[in-house]
Order: C-alpha cells, then structure tokens, then sequence
C-alpha cells in the first residue's frame, strides 16, 4: 500500500480556522442573529478544496486499491457519525419520524430523499443535519478515486459542467449556501464536486505558488467568512471566492511549518473535524439543559457553546474518535 505521508500542517491549521467560521456562522443564526460571520457558509466549499488537494497528494500515485481506500475514508468518518447521530437521535426522535429508518439511514449516511409526510424538517439528516457535506464530501471523494488519474482536460470538463449548475443556482438563490435539503441535493454534489476538482487541479499545479503565506492564507479565509452578504451581486463573490480564493489560500498553506506554529495548525486540524461533527448536537444539548421559550439566545449562552464545544470536541476526539479509529484500522489491516 503506498501513498504520501508527508503532511501539510499549515493546511491543517486552516482546517481549523475554517471549522471556526463554521461554528461561529451556526451559532449566530443559531441563536437568532443573523449576519454574524455571514458568509461562513463558505468553509464548506474550503473543505470540499482541501479535501481535493489532500486525498490527490495521499493516494494520486498510490497502488492502494479502491475498497481498501473507501475503508480509510470510513474508519476516518465514522466513530464521530455515530456519537453525533446518536445524540440527535436521543433527543429530537419525535420532531423527526419514522425513527429507526432515519436512524439507520443517517448512520449509514444514506441522505433522506425520499418526500414524506412527517413534518416539514427538510434535512437529508434529521438527526444530524451536518453530515450532509460529509455525505457529499465521501461521495464525491468515493467516485474520484477511480478517475485520479484522470488528464487535465478531464478535469476542465468536470470543472465546466459543475460551474454551469452552480451559476444557476447562484442567480436563483442569491449565492451557494445550498445543497442541505432534499430539493438542492443533486445541486449540493455539483458543488462538492466543483471544489473538490479544484483542490485536486490545484495538487496537480502546486509548483505554482512555491513560497508559503500561513498568515495571509488563514487572514484571507477569515475575512471571506466574515465578509457580510452583498445585497447585490452576492453570487458572484461566493464563486469568485471558491473559484478563485480558495485554490490559492489551498496553495499558500501546502506547506509543514515547524515549532510552536506547526504543533498549533496539528491540534487546530486535529479538532477541526470533531468540531463540525459533533457542533449540533452539543448546540441541541445545551438547549435541553437550559430552556427557554424566545427563540433568540442570549450572548453568555453563545459564549458558553463557544467554549464548550471545542472542550467536548477535544474530550470525544481524544478518548473516543482516536481509540475507535485505532482498533477499526487494526481490524481492516487484518488478513
């Protein structure tokens, strides 16, 4: 089995900064604000990139088969599935029936396509609603990795048929932020699969940007996430910033810096997925443990999720995530 192990440190620090615009952009709208980190929404697209640029560095030129390399992909993503669907479970079971259907389904990250008369909740994962992207994101890296090695024009083309999807969408509905629920779901893989494209053509052409800017990377990324929504044209930043932006921010940190820089992006990358996974449910359980009937929350109830997640994060990534991770990959290296 032989792929790359060199690792990209700086991309795991933006890796981090990008689940932080995450985080803060689901509690303010959250907590009935609004605006705040307006275009976090756009991590996604980053992830999606560097997703690309990771996995074509890892397995381009490897000659690890296709079922050993989804087995990779499913011990990576798994135990955090579960701790954070079954949460949701536990706790929003009547808001989303029929349970063990959707239960199953979203443990198996299967998306709810299917209409249906329970409710009017539109996610894909009613007891997860986060793990749409990682669905699309395990789709779209799935059927990649028989095409890796795929020539450029291939590429261009992947590229030209997603962009013709994504800006329709884009003029219809204001910019990108789509593909959670059942009616955008076929327009949530284009975008996967836009930005993915684009971190693994931008692998491909790394050379082009030799000198690497954590700082500037990590200052760009913030300011996009920030950026409020344009009351015109606000399509054209959000494909400008995934088409253009993101590749280069991608490019800028491919790089492994050392010392204290270099440990901070490995932890920041290492609670990064942990973070997204589990943000909801912790959000769902801090609702229980104190209600109140106004749908805003106040800004010390903000502030307390703020810390706490990444501290529950930590606790599940380093006492549950790492040791279940550890033992399913000894059982899949098994004879």
């Amino acid at each position: 089995m032989k792929q790359d192990t060199q690792r990209f440190a700086a991309l795991d620090g933006l890796r981090g900064v990008a689940a932080a615009g995450v985080l803060l952009y689901h509690f303010a709208g959250w907590s009935g604000r609004p605006g705040g980190f307006a275009h976090g929404y756009l991590a996604v697209d980053f992830f999606f990139c560097l997703s690309g640029f990771v996995l074509a560095h890892a397995f381009q030129h490897g000659d690890i088969g296709w079922a050993a390399y989804l087995r990779i992909r499913i011990v990576r993503i798994w135990p955090l599935l579960v701790l954070s669907t079954v949460i949701g479970a536990i706790l929003t079971s009547r808001h989303s029936p029929p349970f063990w259907p959707n239960l199953v389904r979203n443990l198996l990250l299967i998306p709810r396509l299917d209409p249906t008369p329970y409710g009017t909740f539109p996610s894909l994962f009613p007891f997860n609603p986060p793990a749409w992207s990682l669905c699309l994101e395990v789709v779209v890296s799935a059927l990649w990795f028989p095409l890796r090695r795929l020539i450029d024009a291939g590429l261009v083309t992947i590229l030209i048929a997603c962009f013709a999807v994504m800006l329709w969408a884009a003029a219809g509905m204001h910019g990108i932020e789509t593909g959670w629920d059942r009616a955008t779901f076929w327009i949530g893989f284009c975008r996967a699969a836009y930005s993915f494209t684009l971190g693994w053509l931008s692998w491909r052409h790394r050379a082009l940007i030799s000198r690497p800017r954590l700082l500037v990377a990590a200052v760009v990324l913030t300011a996009v996430m920030v950026a409020p929504i344009l009351p015109v044209r606000n399509e054209v930043y959000d494909l400008a910033c995934v088409t253009l932006l993101f590749p280069l921010v991608v490019l800028m940190g491919a790089h492994d810096p050392g010392g204290a820089v270099g440990a901070l992006c490995r932890r920041a990358g290492e609670l990064s997925y942990p973070v997204y996974a589990l943000h909801w449910a912790i959000w769902a359980v801090m609702l229980r443990v104190f209600p109140q009937e106004e749908l805003a929350r106040p800004l010390w109830f903000c502030g307390l999720a703020l810390l706490v997640t990444p501290m529950v994060a930590w606790i599940a990534q380093r006492f549950y995530d790492a040791p279940v991770r550890r033992w399913l990959g000894r059982r899949a290296a098994r004879p």
